[in-house]
């Protein structure tokens, strides 16, 4: 697996480590070229920064979960951070959510940009049920493919306050609407952020400069 890191200048480490997964053909060198990393820095943000590159080999092998933790998780691991955000744009948030379905012990939160959620049937699957609660309580559920993240953000946002944090930012005209906001609607409304615009670089690094205005990952356990 292919990874970059941006370190906060300075002698000391920061507790907080910032991932950050590109979408769809995409390199991690796009990130950078795009003005992702620069966003954080212009902000005096506490954190360093690590850009993992996933392969499309990687995603149709289902083995997304299994190459971060080997891959850029044990990067994260090994600095001895104490607070890891794992962020991803389309497709990157499709394997966030992958990694955290099995690993959400390691994350103090996620950040999805224009989420990639899902193959339509799966969608339709869990729109079919009556949404994803009483999918989620289905009896003989498969658990394959992305129903796995799907099934974990279920039992997160049942737990209130002390689920995981995850935000989300889509955009109205975005040609994945429909499954980001069947997402979206397992999520409190203040972590939703929703703006006009497509599934495109200018849309995505506009929702990743709101959410980092949020200061979320300079906050206690980033409540915010």
């Amino acid at each position: 697996m292919r990874t970059l890191s941006d370190l906060l200048p300075g002698a000391a480490r920061p507790s907080t480590l910032l991932v950050l997964l590109p979408p769809a053909k995409a390199t991690i060198e796009d990130l950078i070229t795009q003005g992702f990393v620069a966003d954080v820095r212009e902000r005096g943000l506490p954190v360093d920064v690590l850009l993992a590159e996933v392969s499309y080999e990687q995603v149709m092998a289902k083995t997304v979960a299994a190459s971060l933790h080997a891959g850029a998780m044990a990067v994260a691991r090994e600095g001895g951070y104490t607070d890891i955000w794992l962020a991803g744009i389309s497709i990157g948030a499709f394997n966030a959510l992958n990694y955290a379905a099995v690993h959400d012990s390691e994350l103090a939160g996620l950040a999805l940009i224009a989420p990639y959620a899902g193959t339509g049937d799966i969608l339709r699957e869990i729109e079919q049920a009556g949404g994803p609660a009483a999918w989620a309580q289905t009896p003989g559920r498969s658990n394959e493919d992305e129903r796995a993240w799907w099934y974990w953000l279920c039992c997160e946002s049942a737990k209130g306050a002390v689920a995981k944090p995850v935000y989300v930012g889509l955009a109205s005209e975005d040609r994945f609407l429909a499954g980001q906001r069947l997402l979206a609607g397992m999520l409190p409304t203040v972590r939703v952020d929703e703006i006009p615009g497509d599934h495109s670089w200018p849309i995505w690094r506009r929702l990743w400069r709101r959410w980092l205005d949020k200061g979320v990952m300079t906050t206690v356990e980033g409540q915010a």
